[in-house]
């Protein structure tokens, strides 16, 4: 499932990931817990971002929705999920 996430991310939206964070700018999923009780998922994923500027003006939303999305290709779409995020500059 990280996997598969991460790729989407990485491959399918890198003209997006690139336009938000800078070239070479990526997300890597650290994990992903089911809270089966409440019949969410907790994604904590790290933003690894090349411009400043770009990400001081969107910080994670950019993220937020691109993770969203992917995770709606991957036929999750009723699932709610809560996201945690650590940023660094590469």
């Amino acid at each position: 499932m990280k996997k598969c996430l991460m790729m989407l991310l990485n491959k399918v939206y890198i003209e997006e990931l690139e336009t938000l964070y800078g070239k070479d700018s990526k997300i890597e999923i650290i994990s992903i817990s089911v809270l089966s009780r409440k019949n969410k998922t907790m994604i904590h994923y790290k933003l690894y971002y090349t411009n400043k500027e770009y990400f001081e003006e969107i910080m994670d939303n950019g993220a937020i929705i691109l993770i969203k999305q992917s995770w709606e290709m991957m036929g999750y779409p009723q699932t709610q999920l809560i996201l945690t995020c650590t940023f660094e500059n590469s």
